[in-house]
């Protein structure tokens, strides 16, 4: 979003990268298994969901997630914040979709 890429990654980091330059902005070691899908709430908030069935949001500049949803069995495959960043989707190989509320 804005001047950044988000990246979700096998080896368990999400980053957010300057889009002008190419440098990774910051790096987002979170998880304990593989990220498979990020997006973005706001231009400096994002969040992410893995393997380790766990969902993170995140904000540029700080170190820890900012909220952490737990209650999915299973990988935790495809992310969706709605339009007013206010609730987030998930889907899981436990065969639900979730809804969480910041």
């Amino acid at each position: 979003k804005g001047n950044f890429i988000l990246s979700a990654g096998v080896d368990k980091t999400t980053i957010i990268w300057d889009a002008h330059t190419g440098e990774a902005k910051q790096q987002f070691p979170f998880h304990s298994a593989p990220a498979l899908d990020v997006d973005w709430q706001s231009n400096n908030t994002f969040a992410s969901c893995s393997t380790d069935m766990c969902i993170h949001v995140c904000k540029l500049g700080q170190d820890k997630p900012i909220k952490t949803f737990q209650g999915h069995t299973n990988e935790v495959n495809a992310i969706k914040w709605d339009p007013t960043g206010n609730l987030l989707a998930s889907c899981s190989d436990d065969m639900t979709l979730k809804i969480w509320s910041m």
